[in-house]
């Protein structure tokens, strides 16, 4: 058997050793996928893109009721390319305009009884999360 056409398939994907998987696993899984995703949508691969979907979906079927993963569907399912690129950019501004409410809070807080500190070290974030330094 050639080595290229060997795969392994782990019928417990979800599992190692009889144990399941940490929420952290599975939404850093969740993030590799969507970057998978960006990555075949932003570089114009149809079929890589709709493959990744197709993964993405099954991984994770809440995406299967949101309103711009469907419209991603759809435009890659009609071929439409370009439009599939606009849709990714506005999930990529979405992801990365999510930052959670109490981290934001927090930091106004902090910034309110903070006289001047030029590099402070802000709190640890989950991955996937970014701040905008509005101070500079």
């Amino acid at each position: 058997m050639e080595p290229t056409s060997m795969m392994r398939v782990n019928a417990h994907s979800s599992s190692y050793g009889g144990h399941g998987s940490t929420p952290q696993d599975r939404q850093h899984q969740r993030r590799q996928k969507k970057l998978t995703l960006i990555d075949a949508v932003e570089h114009g691969h149809l079929e890589a893109s709709k493959h990744a979907l197709k993964v993405l979906m099954n991984f994770d079927q809440s995406l299967s009721t949101d309103p711009q993963f469907v419209r991603l569907s759809h435009a890659l399912d009609a071929g439409r390319v370009y439009l599939a690129q606009q849709i990714v950019r506005e999930i990529k501004a979405k992801l990365i305009n999510a930052t959670p409410l109490a981290t934001h809070t927090t930091q106004v807080a902090h910034a309110a009884h903070t006289v001047h500190a030029p590099h402070t070290q802000r709190p640890h974030l989950p991955d996937g999360t970014h701040l905008v330094d509005t101070q500079a």
